[in-house]
């Protein structure tokens, strides 16, 4: 049942993250960027990077943060809240694995990319480590530095691509930024 949650999430954030940036209102630049991430997985000596859009997303249920390579929408990065609504202050989160825990202060984090009938995917771990989310205004802000994702090897559904270096602990580092109502 988890793998099927699972990928209905995944399948969510892929088909929402259209909505995951801000236009805001002419006149006011500093509120008005689209959201943007820069992610670095490392893990074996090899990198995996994420770059393009992001921001806070909710659908089907999900609340999260979201950002996908801005050249292939099936790359995608996720944190998942048990939130209703983006935080109003800096706040630190610890990331887990259980994807049914319900404490606010607790997230998950994964890291996906489908192709050519396989999935990669790196998700987060009781010992993954913290997350803070940066407030200032509508303007939001995470540090990824430090943070630990491990790789799933084995997928009822789609061949594992976690495979060589893939196949190990990554670590992540970079910047996401973007704006909330």
């Amino acid at each position: 049942m988890k793998t099927v949650k699972w990928i209905l999430m995944v399948s969510t954030v892929v088909v929402s993250l259209s909505f995951c940036t801000k236009k805001g209102e002419p006149g006011i630049p500093d509120e008005t960027a689209e959201g943007k991430a820069d992610i670095t997985l490392t893990a074996g000596g090899e990198q995996y990077k994420i770059q393009g859009p992001c921001g806070w997303a909710s659908a089907g249920g999900n609340r999260y943060i979201g950002a996908n390579d801005g050249s292939n929408s099936l790359k995608t990065f996720s944190v998942f809240f048990n939130l209703d609504t983006p935080p109003a202050k800096t706040t630190t989160y610890t990331l887990v694995s259980d994807l049914f825990d319900e404490d606010p202060g607790h997230i998950t984090m994964n890291i996906t990319e489908i192709k050519s009938g396989g999935m990669l995917e790196y998700t987060s771990t009781d010992a993954s480590g913290k997350l803070t989310v940066e407030v200032s205004g509508k303007k939001m802000k995470v540090k990824l530095d430090g943070i630990t994702l491990k790789p799933t090897t084995q997928n009822s559904i789609y061949k594992s691509l976690n495979t060589g270096a893939f196949s190990q602990t990554g670590t992540l580092s970079g910047t996401l930024e973007f704006y909330v109502e």
